[in-house]
């Protein structure tokens, strides 16, 4: 399968927000619901900062 893992970088740290992320879905200019396959689902504000397919990662910023 190819899921991903969702996590908001705060400093040098990565705060995981959600695992086996099947959807990105864009709300407004800087909030985002994701949600994986189980159907569980998430809503922040924040900016993508990395997508690496490669490693099924998603990374984000908290928005200012």
């Amino acid at each position: 399968m190819c899921e991903s893992t969702a996590y908001l970088k705060r400093g040098r740290k990565e705060e995981l927000l959600l695992k086996e992320v099947s959807l990105l879905k864009r709300v407004s200019s800087d909030e985002w619901l994701i949600e994986n396959l189980l159907g569980e689902q998430k809503t922040f504000r924040g900016k993508i900062i990395q997508v690496d397919f490669m490693a099924h990662k998603i990374l984000f910023e908290p928005a200012k």
